[in-house]
């Protein structure tokens, strides 16, 4: 059956897509400082003391991640591929996957899908969700400097984005693996670097609890921002390129039909 969807049917899902990974992951992280003991949680403390302090911990907030991502994957990823991350869609533009148009209307969408998700989350839980929860924001921790948080971001990237090519853009790999893998892959990333960068690899999850905190007063993290361009962004273009170079671009030499391979056994020295 041939596609019928639009850019405007793409815009949707990627908008859908990322309000997911910011309503259920961040919220999830939001939820965790909520739940801490009192004052543990509050405001700025969150990126002094970090989480893990509520009924979540890091594995229920990995948990959430991961199926904030694999559940749109599933169920959306026919419509646009399911980017949901402006650093993949970057990284798909400069490999020459996605156009110049329909990549600024996939991230327009996506960031718009992060800051509506905040917006909702904050009008269901209260201001409490920014003024304690931070929206689930992600800041540097404690002793962690900057060039540490680009590299936590860059590297969980890289590997984010190879696994995207893998089984997303990889025509040989079954489609119903990509939700798995990519959730598992964001999973990881979060259980291992969580509590040095706070886990973002992905702008517009940084960036919508950003704008959301600027709106209902939380706490201005904006100085850190561009952590979560740069890392992200140069991780998933050197991913898309490393699996570009090392698995699609190689060519295999065709195999000779038996006649022309017994011919030139037969040829003399």
């Amino acid at each position: 059956m041939p596609e019928t969807y639009t850019l405007r049917h793409k815009a949707v899902a990627e908008f859908l897509g990322t309000f997911s990974i910011v309503f259920f992951g961040a919220g999830a992280v939001a939820i965790d400082l909520l739940t801490a003991p009192v004052g543990a949680g509050a405001g700025v403390v969150f990126v002094n003391n970090g989480l893990g302090l509520g009924t979540l911990g890091w594995v229920g907030i990995a948990l959430a991640f991961l199926g904030a991502v694999a559940i749109p994957i599933a169920l959306l990823g026919r419509v646009s591929g399911q980017h949901i991350n402006p650093a993949v869609t970057i990284a798909l533009l400069i490999t020459g996957r996605i156009g110049l148009r329909s990549s600024l209307v996939y991230i327009v969408a996506q960031l718009a899908g992060g800051i509506g998700a905040g917006i909702v989350f904050v009008g269901i839980r209260g201001e409490d969700a920014v003024n304690i929860g931070v929206m689930g924001a992600t800041a540097p921790f404690p002793g962690v400097s900057a060039f540490q948080a680009v590299l936590a971001e860059g590297v969980i990237t890289f590997f984010l984005m190879l696994t995207i090519m893998a089984f997303a853009v990889d025509d040989r790999t079954p489609d119903n693996a990509a939700g798995p893998a990519i959730g598992l892959m964001v999973a990881i990333g979060i259980l291992t670097t969580g509590n040095v960068s706070g886990a973002s690899f992905n702008p517009a999850r940084t960036i919508g609890p950003y704008v959301t905190n600027t709106l209902f007063g939380g706490p201005n993290l904006w100085e850190d921002v561009w952590i979560y361009l740069l890392g992200p962004i140069v991780g998933a273009v050197a991913g898309a390129a490393v699996y570009t170079w090392v698995v699609l671009d190689p060519v295999e030499p065709a195999t000779p039909a038996a006649g022309e391979s017994a011919a030139e056994e037969a040829k003399p020295e």
